[in-house]
């Protein structure tokens, strides 16, 4: 949101203000854009894609909807693999 804030309105001079308000460290804002960082959440949403498509087959198994708790045990059953029920929920 700073980055945006920053980029629309031309605000280079406001890095500081703009962290403070938000409790956001100028460092860490300016760490996030590197491209090792960028590299790292490339990597981050490629996997999440994975378990994406990995969870929706699991979901949609045998034509029927399911919840998180099924969804897990289908996963374990049917494909042996296992990930957290808090992993399946925030995905």
């Amino acid at each position: 949101m700073v980055h945006q804030t920053i980029e629309k309105y031309q605000l280079k001079r406001l890095v500081r203000y703009l962290c403070e308000i938000i409790s956001v460290s100028r460092s860490g804002y300016y760490n996030y854009f590197t491209e090792k960082s960028a590299q790292k959440h490339a990597a981050r949403d490629a996997a999440d894609e994975e378990v994406k498509d990995i969870i929706l087959k699991a979901y949609h198994f045998r034509r029927r909807k399911k919840g998180a708790c099924q969804i897990k045990m289908t996963l374990e059953n049917q494909y042996q693999i296992t990930y957290n029920l808090k992993e399946l929920v925030a995905l």
